[in-house]
């Protein structure tokens, strides 16, 4: 599986419920793939239409973030949706896998509570706060057809972008230095 970039229309759109009674594919096999693909790619959150596929579904990981000694964390969530979002918020840079290189500052509200079903369609409800709280609120963004990027006050959004190009550029200057 390849995962989409930032120009694809597909991360634009919403995705529809993962259907137990008729799924794409067993859901078990797609958490193992999305997992494969947050791993590969560095990630610590991935939203199935990264990878093409039109559904709401999002894995979450401790990716890097791992501490010596611990297995990487990782949690599925199908048909995701927040029910409840604090009043207090908070400002912190995002990345996203389908945007390699643009980090910018995102405010999101600091705990979420929100239902999600396993991969046996069974149904639950979740707190949760810090990190997780603003990962799982990025990825079902993906699921609605909103990107970090459009979340971003537009200040933010440019010297994010300007940080992104001055970093492209030192990547190719350091690239030649090697070779020249």
């Amino acid at each position: 599986m390849k995962l989409i970039q930032e120009n694809d229309p597909i991360l634009k759109r919403v995705m529809p419920d993962f259907n137990f009674d008729n799924p794409i594919m067993d859901p078990n096999e797609l958490v193992k793939k999305m997992h494969k693909v947050r791993k590969k790619d560095g990630g610590i959150g991935l939203a199935a239409p990264q990878i093409g596929i039109e559904t709401r579904v999002i894995v979450i990981g401790m990716g890097d973030l791992q501490t010596e000694g611990t297995e990487d964390f990782a949690k599925a969530f199908f048909n995701p949706e927040i029910t409840e979002s604090s009043k207090d918020e908070e400002y912190m840079v995002e990345g996203c896998l389908s945007y390699p290189g643009l980090f910018v500052k995102v405010k999101r509200p600091k705990e979420i509570t929100f239902t999600f079903e396993d991969e046996d369609g069974t149904k639950y409800y979740d707190h949760l706060g810090g990190i997780t709280a603003r990962i799982v609120q990025h990825e079902i963004d993906h699921l609605n057809g909103v990107t970090f990027d459009t979340k971003a006050n537009r200040v933010h959004l440019q010297k994010a972008k300007k940080d992104r190009k001055l970093a492209g550029r030192y990547k190719k200057r350091s690239a030649l230095d090697k070779w020249g």
